[in-house]
């Protein structure tokens, strides 16, 4: 086992702990909803007080054009709370964490271990004014640091601010629009849709979807779910992530940029274990891999593709 496989899995072993540590002391009447912090926005149409949640996905060994293979341990922590200032104004602020460990093999792009264990660090502020029982309207910003371990904090930063507009047209159907610009690390400022939907065709259906603002660039998801019976549901679904971090003063791009985008496909069972704690089990494919290499400036070192990649993964959500 490599040095950067044995950091992955001692914060792995500390993750599973202090979720199981959650499970028993969660407690209260909330909805459980199975999305991913860093994949797919909360369910939107619920408010919730306070919400946790995190997750382990291993991405199986892959094959990267050019030569080399690489496989990626990652997990991640998050939490998000809402405060009710007033009738019609909310405070909304989140926290996520994650930790992204990378196992490079071979030559070709994963000649001298491009990169190794990547941090993603994101915080997010947003005023939430509600217009009419309908209509609302949101502004806020985000801070992101995306780091590998040994990088410089500093070099990683990027962020920005967001304006939106929600609309709930009932209770089963809640939309929300929105546009971010986002800093990126040696690179033009983004400009990021964010949006989101929470729709209820019929008793036992649930169509999901949500963008948000993610290291490098849009975290953005896709789901079809549907309640086989009271605590189970089934759901299918795609993600896209754009990842964009700092690397360390080691490696073939010293202080330079790394890139990883992808887009898994899952098949996602939900298990509520009780009222306000659930359960999910992912599992699925990682196709439209690529990877990318730049130097300090951003300038283009090596561009590949990577062959699709077993997914598999479980996720826990509390609520309170």
């Amino acid at each position: 086992m490599t040095t950067n496989s044995r950091r992955c899995a001692a914060i792995a072993v500390w993750f599973l702990h202090t979720a199981a540590s959650a499970l028993l002391v969660l407690a209260g009447p909330a909805l459980v909803a199975g999305q991913e912090a860093d994949e797919l926005v909360e369910d939107i149409a619920v408010q919730p007080t306070l919400l946790g949640e995190g997750g382990l996905i291993y991405q199986s060994d892959a094959d990267i054009d050019g030569g080399g293979s690489m496989d990626v341990l990652r997990f991640d922590v998050g939490l998000l709370g809402t405060a009710t200032l007033s009738e019609r104004l909310r405070w909304r602020n989140t926290y996520f964490f994650g930790v992204h460990g990378y196992d490079f093999d071979g030559g070709g792009f994963a000649a001298g271990d491009p990169w190794e264990t990547v941090l993603n660090m994101r915080l997010g502020s947003a005023l939430t004014y509600a217009i009419n029982d309908k209509w609302g309207v949101s502004g806020g910003g985000v801070f992101i640091f995306s780091p590998e371990t040994d990088a410089d904090w500093g070099d990683s930063f990027t962020g920005g601010g967001s304006v939106g507009v929600e609309y709930r047209h009932s209770e089963t159907l809640f939309a929300s629009v929105g546009v971010a610009v986002i800093s990126q690390i040696e690179d033009d400022a983004a400009v990021t849709p964010m949006v989101g939907v929470n729709w209820l065709p019929a008793p036992q259906w649930t169509v999901r979807g949500g963008a948000v603002p993610a290291s490098g660039g849009t975290a953005a998801a896709g789901e079809v779910a549907y309640r086989i019976l009271e605590p189970l549901e089934i759901g299918l679904g795609l993600v896209y992530h754009q990842r964009r971090f700092r690397l360390d003063d080691s490696g073939p791009a010293r202080e330079g940029v790394g890139v990883d985008n992808n887009l898994p496909v899952r098949l996602r069972l939900g298990w509520n274990i009780t009222q306000n704690v659930g359960l999910h089990l992912l599992a699925g494919v990682v196709a439209g891999g690529e990877v990318e290499l730049e130097d300090r400036r951003g300038d283009r070192l090596r561009k590949e593709d990577y062959d699709p990649a077993a997914y598999i993964g479980a996720r826990i959500i509390g609520r309170l």
